[in-house]
């Protein structure tokens, strides 16, 4: 085992259509760099590029198909400049497909200024592009998965081919790949506060990664991990053991954040957090108890609450939490698009979201929800998905036997509206819809690229984390033979024409003004 390092830990620069509309808190990288610490090892240095006047910084760059997109944050030259001449390894997170514009040339020209060193890169670009990222940056390695333990050994100086979840170039065999995911931690408990003493904590909290400019806010993940396998989610944590922090520690973080940064609102940004009642229940009503002894404190659940889970309990104790509004994912009014999009308990999701909807409006507890327009179909996976007679029409099979969907179609469509009606009646305060983005190493886009359904293939020439005021035909990347892509720009131009839309990423004051029309949207 090598001596301990000095590691430089560097988050990637930012894309967005014209302006920044939220901010990384960099937990990823807080809890490597932390965890790294742990294990002896030196973070000689904290980089992010949109700290220090970085996020008023926008530099305009061209994608191959030659749409204008902004890059937000310090220049290539201002990273590197602050890159300690001592340091022995060099990380840095990508955390999105489209980071692709702004981590490549960022990568190559560190390699230039810094020969020698070791740069790794972690994410969910490199876990799902692993190749392409080696190739186009020139890094030494990417990880797969979960960062903290591959990491600190590579740090510890043990042979590459015995960490698990490593991709790196070995000649003169070309790629070597040593799985699919790297290590675990079984107990998350374990893992230690996720870099509180170099991550810019007093800056980070004035711009939470939701676009919340009005609240001091604390952007935390409570658990890790989904047991369910939504086709077109790209989540590092999908289809493995669910993980929680314990109730006591989460609750501890936010007195810190309380005492420490003044902080007075919470974003909770797991995809399960109602997964265990009794643990969310219990930090819940802890955040309710602090609220109790008079301080103002709000929470927000801005990636949406599983609804399988939610129940009238948990809905009251959001409410006494001070939760503001809370995003119910229906994803579709037609069944089956769920049973294309592999949802768990597709043919009871729309009366669940009806019923925690009803549950919310006794509670007074603002709601809104998710919609996936325009969505291909897919592969038949469950079992009690299959032989049912109305969908009969539907079904398709390849040459090997597997039991394919058909996608939305007007018809799906016009289901869509009528329950979206219905949901806007009770009291939505409105609608999120999004068209669908088929992600690199999703089965969404493998289903996609096996029929012939992409327009482009991947999608480095498209800003993925598209506003909603960028939105044209000319980036929807799904053409079906029953949904082009321009069907599918008007069926979003349709839903956002003909309800509310509450955009979670423009908090700008106490009024109502984050709910706007869609056409306020496209007009901003």
């Amino acid at each position: 085992m090598s001596k301990n390092k000095r590691v430089c830990l560097i988050a990637c620069p930012w894309l967005f259509y014209n302006e920044v509309e939220f901010r990384s808190q960099q937990l990823g990288l807080g809890y490597v760099g932390a965890y790294a610490e742990q294990n002896g090892h030196i973070i000689c240095a904290f980089i992010d590029p949109m700290m220090n006047g970085g996020e008023g910084i926008g530099s305009q760059v061209y994608n191959v198909r030659q749409q204008p997109i902004k890059r937000f944050g310090h220049s290539d030259e201002w990273i590197i400049g602050r890159i300690p001449k001592d340091t022995d390894v060099i990380g840095i997170n990508a955390p999105f497909t489209d980071s692709r514009l702004a981590l490549y040339p960022l990568v190559r020209k560190i390699r230039i200024a810094f020969p020698g060193k070791l740069v790794v890169i972690g994410g969910v670009l490199p876990t799902y592009l692993s190749r392409q990222v080696l190739l186009e940056s020139g890094a030494d390695i990417v990880v797969r998965g979960e960062g903290e333990i591959a990491f600190t050994r590579i740090l510890n100086g043990e042979p590459w081919d015995k960490i698990p979840g490593l991709v790196y170039c070995a000649a003169p065999a070309g790629f070597k790949e040593t799985g699919i995911r790297a290590e675990q931690h079984r107990d998350i408990n374990q893992l230690p506060l996720p870099g509180n003493n170099f991550r810019p904590m007093k800056e980070y909290v004035k711009l939470s990664p939701w676009g919340n400019r009005v609240a001091r806010t604390l952007h935390l993940i409570t658990s890790r991990g989904c047991p369910y396998d939504c086709h077109f989610c790209s989540g590092l944590g999908k289809c493995e053991r669910w993980r929680p922090f314990s109730a006591e520690r989460i609750l501890s973080e936010i007195k810190t954040g309380i005492e420490k940064w003044g902080v007075n609102q919470i974003e909770f940004a797991d995809d399960n957090f109602t997964f265990e009642k009794k643990r969310a229940l219990k930090i819940l009503n802890g955040v309710a108890e602090i609220r109790k002894s008079g301080y103002e404190i709000s929470c927000a659940f801005p990636n949406g609450a599983m609804l399988e889970r939610m129940d009238r309990e948990i809905v009251f104790a959001m409410k006494s939490a001070g939760t503001e509004i809370i995003y119910l994912p229906v994803e579709s009014g037609d069944p089956r698009m769920l049973v294309g999009m592999n949802k768990f308990n597709a043919f009871k999701h729309l009366d669940k979201a009806m019923q925690v909807a009803g549950w919310c409006n006794e509670a007074k507890l603002p709601f809104s929800c998710f919609l996936i327009v325009g969505y291909p179909g897919g592969r038949i996976k469950r079992p009690s998905y299959r032989r049912i007679a109305e969908y009969e029409r539907f079904y398709f099979q390849d040459n090997g036997g597997n039991l394919y969907i058909q996608g939305e179609d007007e018809e799906s469509f016009e289901k869509t509206l009528k329950f979206l009606e219905k949901f806007h009646r009770i009291g939505s305060q409105g609608i999120t819809p999004l068209i669908t983005v088929p992600l690199p190493g999703t089965e969404l886009y493998k289903f996609c690229e096996k029929f012939g359904y992409l327009v482009f293939k991947d999608s480095a020439d498209t800003l993925v984390t598209i506003s909603y005021a960028a939105v044209t035909p000319e980036v929807v990347q799904i053409d079906t033979p029953w949904c082009s892509r321009e069907r599918a720009f008007e069926r979003w131009q349709t839903i956002m024409e003909k309800f509310p839309t509450f955009h979670n990423v423009r908090k700008l004051d106490n009024s109502d003004k984050n709910i706007l029309s869609g056409e306020q949207i496209r007009e901003k």
